[in-house]
């Protein structure tokens, strides 16, 4: 079992992650990074898995985080072989977030002592994540910000092809046929109605800078034709589709609640039964606890009737999350126990990780209801880690899952059903 990272012998003391930090905010920080530092989803899925099998104190100054449960284990629990699970280790310790403590025999196990402290661990060393951890938050938020500004970008083509649009059509109407039309038009030609991931921000940057050219020597050859139809025009209710202030364009061109960029990876997904009462008690109502928000009679909870949460069950939900997601769900728990109301706390949590916006969240909720949106992140998450459609944008996800409800498409159910047969099919392949 040769390994391409190091073998660092005896158990080593780690420096702590910093006060106030846990081993979820250390994947969380790995998941925001995954693009600069190159990890697949699967790869990714493994880390996670491998995180979740320390406990929260072996993170703490002193100890040390070490996953030493054997790889057949970890090969029947992710559906795939031991020798993929090497390959993961390699790529991870390439990437400088493992190293390897060896038994000898290469046999993994540990001990702890009578309070839990792990004195004894052969397996996968996670210290290099304590070690790295402010770099790979840094990297993080730059990702983040990078996309943020890569779909600004195409916010603004998407409206900028919009108003060439209108402007060509206009233009054609009038039998126009001077030069700056047949570049605009060309311009137009350019514009793609989606955006791959092979294009480039530099590359948007600058077909953005064209398009807006484009637009202005257009708007600068109508405008005088434009202003002689409609010079005896009221101002009321009058439509602005020739303008460049997009806030009283009527198509909406700046529409905050666009759908993904790829709209066709939002899957169907349903909602859990007696998810929709979160907030139920403080309307004097009285539920289940495992029963979803929105199955008792009378309650609205907006749409949530159309999402499909009152066929799914709160450990149906449970079943389908990462590892991490379960972490923070058990964490939020404490004394009051594993519940729809715990659910809600981590997902609001997860929302800010994932970088879907306060405004979004906040609509999604009063929407479709607490559980119904909560269940929707839960989905997000899971997603990021897909080995088929892994979403790279989880902000845009979300919002086309919003829109998908608005429209009474979205149906969380056959989502968590999916990923709960994918799941079982993954396991049972690993075993066989």
């Amino acid at each position: 079992m040769s390994r391409n990272f190091s073998s660092i012998g005896a158990l080593r003391p780690s420096t702590g992650l910093p006060e106030g930090k846990t081993k979820i905010d250390a994947i969380k920080a790995i998941k925001g990074a995954r693009l600069s530092l190159g990890l697949s989803p699967a790869v990714l899925g493994f880390l996670d898995l491998l995180i979740s099998y320390t406990k929260k104190e072996d993170w703490n100054a002193g100890a040390t985080p070490v996953a030493f449960v054997p790889v057949k284990k970890m090969a029947d629990r992710l559906g795939v072989s031991p020798k993929q699970i090497n390959n993961y280790e390699r790529q991870l310790g390439h990437k400088g977030l493992i190293i390897w403590n060896d038994s000898g025999n290469h046999r993994r196990y540990g001990k702890r002592d009578k309070d839990g402290n792990l004195i004894a661990g052969y397996g996968v060393v996670l210290s290099p994540i304590i070690e790295r951890l402010s770099e790979l938050e840094k990297m993080a938020e730059a990702d983040r910000m990078a996309l943020e500004m890569r779909n600004a970008e195409i916010d603004t083509i998407r409206s900028l092809r919009r108003i060439l649009k209108d402007r060509l059509a206009f233009a054609e109407t009038h039998g126009l046929q001077a030069e700056v039309v047949s570049r605009a038009e060309e311009t137009f030609k350019r514009i793609p109605r989606t955006f791959p991931k092979r294009i480039s921000f530099i590359e948007l940057c600058s077909l953005r800078l064209d398009a807006e050219q484009a637009a202005v020597e257009l708007k600068e050859l109508i405008d005088p034709l434009f202003s002689e139809e409609s010079s005896d025009q009221s101002e009321q209710n009058f439509r602005h589709q020739y303008t460049d202030n997009t806030r009283q364009n009527p198509f909406r061109d700046c529409n905050s609640e666009r759908t993904s960029p790829a709209g066709d990876e939002v899957i169907p997904q349903a909602e859990p039964a007696n998810a929709g009462g979160i907030e139920e008690e403080s309307r004097g109502r009285v539920r289940s606890p495992d029963n979803s928000p929105g199955t008792e009679a009378g309650q609205s909870a907006g749409s949530s009737g159309s999402t499909g949460i009152q066929h799914i069950t709160f450990d149906q939900v449970l079943s389908v999350c990462s590892p991490m997601m379960v972490d923070m769900i058990t964490e939020e728990a404490g004394k009051g126990g594993l519940n729809w109301a715990a659910l809600d706390r981590a997902t609001s949590q997860a929302a800010v990780f994932l970088g879907v916006s306060p405004a979004l969240w906040t609509s999604l909720r009063a929407e479709i209801g607490p559980a119904a949106a909560s269940v929707c992140i839960v989905i997000t998450e899971r997603r990021l880690t897909d080995p088929v459609r892994p979403v790279t944008n989880p902000g845009g996800f979300v919002r086309g899952l919003h829109e998908r409800a608005r429209k009474g498409k979205l149906h969380l159910h056959k989502s968590i059903f999916g990923l709960m047969k994918s799941d079982q099919s993954a396991t049972a392949s690993g075993l066989t």
